[in-house]
């Protein structure tokens, strides 16, 4: 009982810890107009285009990395082909690799192929980088599964692919919940990548809106907070809607 009230106490700390930025965002985003900073901010020109470049963005990426993890995670755990490992631990390598590290790289990628100020300019770079991640996660799913349920199908003459699109993935929907909930997260909050290769007013996304913000509003930092809080809204929306699927993917494959 002591240890179980010491664990509460714990968790309930962190908790307050952890939301006092949020009350500190949402109550100065209030205070001067209240609401009205929230008028003045979805009043200002460019904000809806933001918002729409931002989850096209986002939502081509997620789509992206849930369909190429997916047929990956299968392959490198329940297929047997030469080389497996050593292609599985390149595409790993990519964990250890910092955006900072290869924006050079890319930014010659992305004026050779034309790309800048394009939405495939975003979707392509993110879609890269998240990639390794939703692999061993999606890769510890399917390593829970029994072959034997592949092999049932297979007996029973589905081919390879659609035992994996019929049986196989499925199964795995908490763990693509939470991929692609985390995949959000990552392309939405998104700044470095955003800030250097969607330079068009038209083409930013909602990452950039504080910075150009503080040339309008200069020292109105309540219309700053009012602005970060409407950023955010669509992420913690998510989240609380899905929140019970995040946790089952999170396990899910932990034990076979």
């Amino acid at each position: 009982m002591k240890a179980g009230r010491i664990a509460v106490t714990i968790m309930l700390f962190v908790t307050i810890v952890w939301m006092l930025p949020l009350y500190r965002l949402v109550s100065v985003s209030l205070s001067g107009g209240g609401v009205a900073n929230y008028a003045a901010v979805v009043a200002k020109e460019g904000i809806g285009r933001y918002l729409l470049n931002s989850a096209v963005v986002t939502a081509f990426t997620v789509v992206l990395v849930l369909a190429l993890a997916s047929v990956g995670a299968f392959a490198f755990s329940k297929l047997r082909f030469r080389g497996r490992n050593v292609v599985y631990g390149l595409l790993l390598s990519g964990l250890m690799i910092p955006v900072a590290a290869i924006l050079v790289p890319l930014s010659g990628i992305q004026q050779a192929l034309g790309l800048y100020n394009t939405y495939p300019g975003l979707i392509l770079p993110y879609t890269a980088l998240a990639l390794p991640f939703a692999l061993v996660i999606l890769r510890g799913a399917y390593d829970g599964l029994p072959d034997q349920l592949l092999e049932a199908a297979v007996v029973d003459g589905a081919s390879t692919w659609r035992a994996f699109l019929r049986v196989m993935l499925p199964l795995t929907t908490p763990t693509l919940v939470m991929v692609g909930i985390w995949t959000f997260l990552n392309s939405w909050n998104e700044f470095l990548l955003a800030l250097l290769f969607m330079s068009a007013p038209e083409m930013r996304t909602v990452t950039v809106v504080p910075a150009s913000f503080q040339l309008s509003f200069f020292v109105d930092v309540p219309k700053i907070f009012a602005a970060l809080v409407i950023i955010q809204l669509p992420v913690v929306l998510l989240y609380a809607l899905l929140q019970g699927k995040f946790q089952r993917g999170l396990t899910a494959g932990a034990v076979k």
